[in-house]
């Protein structure tokens, strides 16, 4: 009976190895375990703590935005009413000077009027005037010297002072 005996240590001391194997490795899952619930509660306060932190700073860069952009919004406003307020008053200096020019053009047109109808005039009452006998008759006048024969006045040649209309 000795091979069955010793059969039976073998096998007996290879169930207690397993055993105690079986109950190392229990304490050292158990360990195992309750460290890395440790780390895990350590990494998820470390990672809320974070961003908490990232939270209130983003918190801050929205605020700074925000007021940046409501500093930028009130600024275009400003220069935006400045532009409008100098383009009217433009448009109002552009009016009242095209109403200077529509109105010295309308004086000038009224002199030249004027003189063109004196001229006119003057040429009429010279013709009437004229005593028959020394009137010549149509298609034989002879070319009269400039000196005798009155200019209209332009605007670049004032009118003469006996052109001008006396009252």
């Amino acid at each position: 009976m000795g091979l069955s005996n010793m059969l039976k240590n073998l096998f007996g001391k290879a169930k207690e190895t397993a055993k105690e194997i079986s109950e190392d490795a229990t304490e050292v899952g158990a360990k195992i375990k309750a460290e890395a619930s440790e780390m895990a509660d350590k990494v998820a306060e470390k990672t809320k703590k974070v961003v908490d932190e990232i939270k209130e700073e983003t918190a801050e860069f929205v605020e700074d935005a925000k007021e940046v952009g409501g500093k930028i919004k009130d600024k275009a406003k400003e220069v935006g009413q400045e532009l409008k307020e100098e383009a009217g008053e433009i448009m109002e200096e552009a009016k009242e000077m095209g109403e200077k020019v529509v109105e010295k053009t309308k004086e000038v047109a009224a002199d030249i009027k004027d003189k063109v109808t004196d001229l006119v005039d003057g040429e009429q009452k010279q013709e009437e005037n004229t005593p028959p006998e020394t009137a010549e008759p149509e298609g034989t006048e002879e070319a009269k010297p400039e000196s005798e024969t009155p200019e209209a006045p332009t605007a670049e040649t004032p009118p003469k002072e006996d052109d001008k209309p006396q009252a």
